[in-house]
Order: structure tokens, then C-alpha cells, then sequence
């Protein structure tokens, strides 16, 4: 393990954040030592940029040469002042031809942006207020998707797991020739540009910060972790991620709820 690491990026539920969804204490202080030492530290998430705003607080990571993966990798956020770094909308003509596959399925749509989640519906399902409720965000309605004034970052479809499991099997191929999918969550799949993906972000951010992927280590618990824990010198699962996780990575640290973060942290940086 005798890395020269220049950037650490992690992932935040089911990895800096306990099962609770708060961060474990043990976990501000290791990576608060790290980044005085001018160590990077990257938050890399499927949440909105607002929809972390006290996790940057508590851990300090508050600077104009701080950097946040939000949103699955559609948009890499300076965290001072939330501007755009790298970015992959979706517009107009994206949701048209998105939202079309859904015809008979019983699920809701979502769509997240900077720090709005957008659905229209006048009872929303289970699957939207659990997103809702992590991410802390408020829920507004739009008209016209033109009204929509923040680039949105991805689409969701939301709903029970059945419905989702038989909507996806029937219809991934499709969506997938024109849009990357993520299914994270049981409840929600994610759709997003092609050029998005926490993995095509942690790329172009070690080009913009001139870092060599050797030079990163990851920290994921799941299936969007996957692809950045290959790309980075040091991959790294939680002992509470999916196996598929764990099989890509170079070790394996201890559980969420078990400071795993700041355990292997301390053990990299002595």
C-alpha cells in the first residue's frame, strides 16, 4: 500500500455516512487531517450539490479549490461557490424522449437539479420521498419543462421495486443506446447523459487538476462506485458493499457504521 496519494474521493451513503445517513464522527476527523496536510478530498455522490451542504460544512470542505462529484457524476461543483466545473445536462428533448417509455408502468418521475427535486405529481410514491427525505431538498412542480430554471442533472423514475424490475428488464436496452442508467437504489433509476458516471467525472477532474489516477484513492459501497474503484490506483469497498463492489477493489476497509473510512485513512497516511 505504498501509494503516493494526491486525491481521496468518496462516495457518501453507505460509505463516509452511517446507516442513520449522518456522518460518523471519527470519519470529520481523519479526512479533516488529511485535507490540512493539502491532501484532496472529493465528496463523489448521486445526491445534488445542495442536497450535501452539511456534510461540506462539517468536514471543512468549504474552499474555491474544494470539489464535489454530485448528481452520479452529471456535474463536478466547485464547493465554495457551487459553480459548474464539468457539466451534462439533459434538456428538453431528453425528457421528451425519456419520459415516453413510461406509457403503462406505474411510476413517477423525477428530476433533480442543483437544488430542486422536480415531480408533478399531486401524490408523490414512496420512492420520491425517500429521496426527498435524504437529500433534504424541497419538491416543486413545473408546467412546462422549459420553467425549469437549474440544468437538471438526471431523470429518475421512481417506484416500488416490482414495477421498476419490470419496467427496466423490458426497457434498458433501449434507453441505454442513447443514456447511461444506474439503478443504486431499489425504488429509482437513474438516467443520465452518456458523459456522465462518477467514474467519466474523477477522469476529468485529475485532468483539471492535472492529478494522475494512479495518484487516487476511491472509497464506494455501490454499483456506482464500481467503475471509479477500477479507475483509481486505490480502490477501496466498505465491508457493508454489494459483492460486486468488493471484487473490484484493492481492499476492503470495515463497515459504514464502523468508521471504515477513517480506519484505512489512518492507515494510508500513518
Amino acid at each position: 500500500m505504498n501509494k503516493d496519494i494526491k486525491l481521496v474521493a468518496i462516495d457518501l451513503d453507505g460509505t463516509l455516512l452511517g446507516s442513520d445517513r449522518e456522518i460518523v464522527e471519527k470519519n470529520i476527523d481523519a479526512i479533516k487531517k488529511i485535507h490540512d496536510k493539502g491532501i484532496k478530498v472529493v465528496i463523489a455522490t448521486g445526491r445534488c450539490f445542495n442536497g450535501f451542504w452539511w456534510v461540506r460544512q462539517a468536514l471543512g470542505l468549504e474552499g474555491f479549490d474544494d470539489y464535489s462529484i454530485c448528481n452520479t457524476g452529471a456535474f463536478i461543483r466547485c464547493n465554495a461557490s457551487g459553480k459548474a466545473i464539468v457539466e451534462n445536462p439533459l434538456d428538453k428533448s431528453d425528457y421528451e424522449k425519456i419520459t415516453s417509455y413510461l406509457k403503462d408502468y406505474d411510476l413517477q418521475v423525477g428530476i433533480f437539479t442543483k437544488d430542486v427535486l422536480y415531480n408533478n405529481e399531486e401524490v408523490v410514491n414512496n420512492g420520491f420521498k425517500t429521496d426527498q427525505e435524504v437529500m433534504r431538498l424541497p419538491r416543486q412542480k413545473f408546467k412546462d419543462f422549459d420553467d425549469i430554471e437549474e440544468k437538471v442533472a438526471r431523470i429518475n423514475f421512481m417506484g416500488d421495486e416490482d414495477e421498476l424490475d419490470k419496467f427496466y428488464e423490458k426497457n434498458k436496452e433501449a434507453l441505454e443506446k442513447d443514456y447511461m442508467t444506474m439503478r443504486n437504489e431499489t425504488y429509482s433509476l437513474e438516467i443520465l447523459k452518456k458523459s456522465s458516471g462518477k467514474a467519466n467525472s474523477l477522469k476529468k477532474l485529475c485532468e483539471f487538476l492535472d492529478i494522475d489516477l494512479e495518484n487516487v484513492a476511491y472509497f464506494g459501497d455501490g454499483a456506482n462506485d464500481i467503475e471509479s474503484i477500477k479507475l483509481a490506483g486505490l480502490g477501496i469497498a466498505m465491508a457493508n458493499a454489494k459483492e460486486e463492489t468488493k471484487e473490484a477493489a484493492d481492499y476492503v476497509t470495515s463497515s459504514n457504521d464502523e468508521a471504515g473510512v477513517a480506519e484505512f485513512l489512518e492507515k494510508l497516511f500513518d
